[in-house]
C-alpha cells in the first residue's frame, strides 16, 4: 500500500456509500465529550451495529486542541491485522453567527471537511469526495426513501418489532405519550402510503 497522498485514493472507483464504513464527524465528537477544545484528550471510539448492538469496529485516538494553530487528532486502530498510526490535522473557522468552528484537514486532499469516512476496504480516513462515496439517499429511488424513513418511525415505538410496511403499527410502548405515538402513526401512515404509490409508478 502506498503512503497517504501516494495516489491510491485518487484511483479508488467504488460505489460504495458513507453509510457501508465507518465515519468521523469532527463537531459531532466534540459534543459528545470525546474530544475538548482547549484540552489533550485521549480515548477509544466504538461503533456498534444499531439493530444488534454488536460491536463492529473500534479505534484509539489522542486529540491534542491545546493551541487551534497547531491542533491535532492521531489515529491508530489495526486494519486487516496491519497497524495504523497516523495524525490528522486540525484546524478552526469562526462563523459569522459567532463561535469556533472546527474540521479535519483530510489527510489525502488536505482539503478542510467535516467529516472523514473509512469505508469498507480502506485502511485510512479520508474525506467523501477523495474516496468517491456517495449517500444511500443519493442511490435510493423515492419509494425506498419513504420506506426507510417509515422503518425508522416503527423503531421509535418499537426497535424489536419494526418492519417494513404492510405490517400492523407495533402498539403504543409505556411511557411513550399517547399523542406522540398517534403522531407517529400517522406519519408511518403517510409515508408508507406515498411509497407505495411512488412504487406503482416505477415499474
Amino acid at each position: 500500500m502506498g503512503g497517504m497522498g501516494s495516489g491510491s485514493y485518487y484511483r479508488w472507483n467504488s460505489k460504495q456509500t458513507v453509510e457501508d464504513g465507518l465515519t468521523l464527524d469532527l463537531n459531532k465528537l466534540i459534543r459528545d465529550g470525546s474530544i475538548k477544545p482547549g484540552l489533550a484528550w485521549q480515548g477509544t471510539l466504538v461503533w456498534t451495529n444499531t439493530r444488534t448492538g454488536e460491536q463492529v469496529a473500534s479505534i484509539g485516538y489522542v486529540a491534542d486542541l491545546m493551541d487551534p494553530d497547531n491542533a491535532h487528532i492521531r489515529l491508530h486502530y489495526n486494519h486487516n491485522d496491519k497497524p495504523q498510526n497516523y495524525s490528522v490535522p486540525l484546524t478552526t473557522t469562526r462563523p459569522n453567527f459567532g463561535g469556533v468552528r472546527w474540521w479535519f484537514i483530510c489527510p489525502v486532499s488536505g482539503q478542510r471537511v467535516g467529516k472523514l469516512h473509512s469505508p469498507p476496504g480502506q485502511p485510512l480516513f479520508a474525506s467523501s469526495k477523495v474516496l468517491n462515496l456517495a449517500y444511500h439517499s443519493q442511490r435510493e429511488h423515492k419509494f425506498q426513501r419513504l420506506l426507510n424513513r417509515a422503518y425508522k418511525l416503527r423503531e421509535r415505538i418499537d426497535r424489536k418489532a419494526a418492519v417494513y410496511c404492510e405490517a400492523p403499527i407495533p402498539k403504543k410502548p409505556k411511557g411513550m405519550h399517547s399523542k406522540t405515538y398517534e403522531s407517529l402513526r400517522a406519519e408511518i401512515f403517510r409515508l408508507e402510503r406515498e411509497a407505495l404509490a411512488a412504487m406503482s409508478f416505477s415499474f
